[in-house]
């Protein structure tokens, strides 16, 4: 294996040299130095606060390097705008999709477009233009649908067309598959070959390894800021890509972080009901039908996971839970608390120990303006360690928050470093050390391990696998197939409004998993 340094790539389109990026005192990146080729799929690895993100945005034009450049063709070029980058033949699509949900598809294509001027919007000839974009990419989708009306997957779909609508010749691809199901997962594959085939380069910032053996012809690994390795996918493990992004060449450390806490332990009695779910049916807040006749009991000592490509009512079935959302019709008993009483409310069910992991950290777990410990605050405003007699206890929140980071390794300054100043999985980890703290009784859990690098994903699934030991009960929303069967005691699949299950995960396969989330009854012929 090749270390600390870059293989030759031929026909290189981009190119990073001795590039360095800082922020105050925080060295982003250093001394950078990679190549894509025309046509070549690369992967970009590394854990969380690696740099992958300044990558991304140097090449998109937010950032500018503080030291080396960036060339394209062989030419230095400065990428001072998004518009230069667009210009040279950059496309970005960020894993939080940049659309308007109560627009169309048309029209969020059209917003980034600024070549179209000001005036009436000629619907028919930018709808050929898309067609002709879509027809390349092997997909299409309904261009007059709302985006508040399309699943996860479709909404990708959009943001790789915006992408592709001027003339790209490398695609930024940032955790893509975080939000696919196994079948949309292929799908996006097929495009992504497609436009290798093509010559188009695409960069892959991916955590799942399985993603890089399946489609990655390089894989560039990151540590600390720097290219630690550039190698050829073809002869890697999982051990050697995760060897090299810990810094640990010991391979049975490696291993067992590849390897993760297996299956769930031996089945075990249940323990006393938590929450009671019955008959319920949950809207959309467009007015559809996200989930009807679901019913199911959560036990103390148990995770239930549920199951299904994001969009088939999972979101409203947690943030009802949570106490985001009253049912439609049926009844929600959760702690002693119901969802008919004007009180079933965050604050009450909270106090009642229901701790809530959303699916969007930005949206709805942290506040970007604010500090680390004023974020670690959220979540605990009533309790007597942080605030007595209606004074805040500054000096002890600021000694549980930096406790709490070392444990969950944060990348930050500390307790006064601004949340934002923070990668995506390093915020991430704050979300998680806030809702795991305490004494919750039930743990909601959406999507905790999405962005996040291999290592924190297997604290995670320890943190929770303790929960449980613990007696909790937890509830475990992931479209990661894999990590439901690897930590689930009981699984619920959400599809085409209804929902199959709760079933033992023992005593079901993963291909009638699998045709469940398809929204088949039974294993399709």
């Amino acid at each position: 294996m090749m270390m600390g340094g870059t293989l030759p790539v031929p026909e290189s389109f981009v190119s990073f040299r001795g590039v360095t990026k800082r922020f105050g005192p925080v060295v982003a990146n250093r001394d950078v130095d990679f190549d894509v080729g025309a046509g070549e799929v690369l992967a970009l690895v590394g854990e969380n606060g690696a740099g992958k993100s300044t990558i991304v945005n140097l090449l998109a034009g937010l950032f500018q390097p503080d030291e080396g450049e960036i060339r394209v063709d062989g030419a230095p070029v400065r990428f001072d705008a998004p518009t230069a980058s667009i210009a040279a033949g950059i496309g970005v699509v960020h894993q939080h999709y940049m659309l308007v949900p109560t627009l169309s598809a048309l029209d969020n294509i059209a917003l980034q477009m600024s070549e179209l001027g000001i005036g009436r919007l000629d619907h028919r000839a930018l709808a050929k233009r898309v067609a002709d974009v879509e027809q390349g990419l092997g997909f299409s989708f309904d261009l007059n649908e709302r985006i508040e009306g399309l699943d996860v997957a479709q909404q990708q779909r959009i943001e790789i067309v915006k992408a592709m609508m001027h003339r790209v010749r490398l695609l930024i691809l940032d955790e893509p598959t975080a939000v696919l199901g196994v079948e949309d997962r292929e799908k996006l594959f097929g495009t992504i070959r497609r436009l290798k085939a093509q010559g188009t380069s695409v960069i892959l910032i991916t955590h799942k390894l399985e993603d890089i053996f399946a489609i990655a012809d390089r894989v560039v690994i990151l540590r600390a800021g720097a290219v630690v390795a550039s190698l050829p996918a073809v002869g890697l493990t999982p051990a050697d890509i995760v060897g090299h992004m810990i810094g640990n060449n010991d391979v049975s450390t490696a291993n067992a972080i590849v390897a993760g806490a297996g299956k769930a332990g031996e089945s075990r009695p249940l323990g006393q009901r938590f929450c009671s779910v019955r008959n319920v049916t949950l809207h959309r807040p467009n007015g559809s039908v996200a989930v009807a006749g679901l019913s199911l009991d959560i036990h103390a000592g148990e995770i239930v996971a549920v199951a299904g490509v994001d969009g088939n009512g999972q979101t409203e079935f947690v943030r009802c839970l949570a106490g985001l959302l009253r049912p439609t019709a049926g009844d929600v008993e959760c702690g002693g608390a119901r969802s008919d009483s004007r009180a079933w409310q965050p604050a009450l069910l909270r106090r009642l120990g229901v701790s809530h992991i959303p699916e969007d950290r930005r949206r709805s777990g942290i506040v970007g303006a604010m500090s680390l410990a004023s974020n670690y605050l959220l979540g605990h405003m009533e309790h007597p360690a942080f605030v007595r007699f209606g004074f805040l206890r500054r000096a002890a929140l600021a000694e549980t928050t930096a406790r709490r980071m070392a444990e969950f390794e944060v990348r930050a300054r500390g307790p006064k470093d601004v949340m934002q100043n923070l990668s995506g999985g390093n915020q991430q980890k704050v979300v998680l050390a806030r809702e795991l703290d305490g004494e919750p009784k039930l743990i909601l859990a959406a999507h905790p391990s999405r962005g996040l690098d291999i290592k924190t994903i297997r604290f995670v699934h320890r943190m929770l696998d303790q929960a449980r030991t613990d007696g909790k009960a937890v509830l475990f929303q992931s479209s990661d197939l894999d990590e439901i069967m690897e930590l689930a005691d009981r699984i619920l699949v959400f599809a085409g409004g209804r929902a199959f299950g709760p079933v033992n995960r023992d005593s079901v396969t993963r291909e009638q998993i699998g045709a469940w989330i398809a929204g088949h009854e039974e294993l399709p012929q």
